[in-house]
């Protein structure tokens, strides 16, 4: 529904937004000609959804709050972009995905996808097992060391493989890789990582079985990409 902007306008920030209002303010504009209907804070949210890859409950509780406080005004945003928002309470997680049409076919795309490399794909499915483990064993949260990752990759190198320095740094790009897709952590203690909940939600039960019997197979040498279906995919960055 379209609006007009006048004079008695009232600027979106001219006093912070609070749960007990609305998410949609028809009386609220941020600039000139502005036909937003929705309260500055859950726009921003908005904006941060598009941005992120996932938003955390934990590292992100205020962002969290609203999100969940509005979670059918922004998921209809997002719906009009054929994106999809998906929430997963158990982990505290929610992240966009790429809308699929029921009748097959291929919507319009902001997003775009990008295949881990063969030493990610390595990690992703270590740290997922390690992960796991932790949380059976009645861990609150899960960590690892550079260094072990690091060995892990180094445990699938092929045989007769001589140059070792080139792996290591393949492997220590991965590390580095995942941590700035904020699946692996910082902690104050250099080189070691918290293992973020994202990693069950991004490889379940059976894509962790497929992608496990494929690094069963050996790669030409470090540093290859796998083939088109060997490795998993980064959904959720704006192109």
């Amino acid at each position: 529904m379209n609006r007009t902007i006048d004079d008695d306008a009232v600027p979106c920030d001219a006093q912070p937004w609070n749960s007990s209002e609305p998410a949609e303010d028809e009386g609220c504009s941020l600039f000139e000609g502005d036909l937003g209907q929705l309260a500055v804070e859950v726009r921003r949210v908005l904006v941060t959804v598009l941005k992120r890859r996932y938003l955390s409950a934990e590292r992100d509780p205020d962002v969290w709050r609203i999100l969940m406080e509005n979670r059918t005004a922004l998921e209809t945003r997002l719906n009009d972009m054929f994106l999809q928002l998906i929430v997963n309470r158990d982990y505290g997680v929610a992240y966009k995905r790429q809308a699929v049409p029921d009748g097959g076919g291929t919507f319009p795309t902001l997003l775009h996808n990008a295949a881990y490399s063969r030493e990610q794909t390595i990690l992703m499915v270590h740290l997922r097992g390690v992960f796991r483990s932790g949380l059976s064993d009645g861990a609150e949260a899960v960590f690892v060391d550079s260094q072990e990752l690091i060995g892990e990759v180094a445990n699938y190198l092929p045989e007769g493989t001589t140059n070792k320095v080139d792996a290591d740094r393949a492997a220590q790009r991965a590390v580095e890789a995942l941590y700035k897709s904020d699946i692996l952590l910082q902690t104050p203690e250099p080189g070691r990582y918290r293992i973020s909940p994202i990693i069950e939600v991004l490889l379940p039960v059976g894509r962790l079985q497929e992608l496990a019997e494929s690094l069963s197979q050996s790669w030409a040498s470090p540093g290859d990409e796998p083939d088109e279906n060997g490795g998993p995919s980064a959904e959720g960055e704006p192109s």
